[in-house]
């Protein structure tokens, strides 16, 4: 079997450009970027899904997710998409958990595009009902063992102002 090549990049076996690293993430930038500053997230440990992960690895994901696209936002992007795909259905093309952060631009011509789908009122009330017992079922299994960290402030500028936000730390950190 072919070893992964997020591996080898946490590794060091393979160059990256990386913007992130801590002792279980890294992020780095794409190097076919959907636009300039496209960063993607990665555990170092190989990780196929948010399924594999533990609650505090996930939330560690999101915190450090959150934090990159508040700098895309300084970077200056006008918006930010995440990008993760879970099986070979969803596209997901790497075995590796991949979490694409894209920096958007007003025209820039990035789209994700389906095909929508019509269903009756019968119809939706069924997936409504179904949807609602099992994700309700899979929340009380949850287990909340993270406490949400200090919310960063993030304030319009002014319209002459050439950045769209502004970052404030509070209580003495971004996250």
């Amino acid at each position: 079997m072919e070893q992964c090549i997020f591996c080898n990049i946490v590794a060091g076996k393979i160059p990256s450009y990386k913007v992130y690293e801590d002792e279980f993430l890294v992020a780095i930038l794409d190097i076919n970027p959907a636009n300039p500053g496209h960063i993607v997230l990665l555990p170092k440990p190989h990780i196929r899904s948010i399924m594999e992960l533990s609650p505090q690895q996930l939330s560690k994901l999101a915190i450090v997710a959150r934090a990159l696209s508040l700098a895309l936002l300084e970077f200056g992007a006008e918006g930010v998409n995440f990008l993760y795909s879970m099986g070979e259905a969803a596209g997901q093309r790497s075995p590796h958990l991949l979490i694409h952060i894209i920096p958007r631009y007003k025209e820039d011509k990035v789209r994700f595009i389906w095909e929508p789908k019509k269903f009756s009122e019968e119809d939706l009330k069924k997936h409504q009902q179904k949807l609602s017992s099992l994700i309700n079922k899979s929340v009380q299994t949850q287990q909340q063992v993270h406490q949400p960290p200090q919310q960063r402030v993030v304030k319009k500028e002014e319209p002459q102002q050439k950045r769209i936000y502004s970052l404030e730390p509070r209580h003495g950190g971004y996250w």
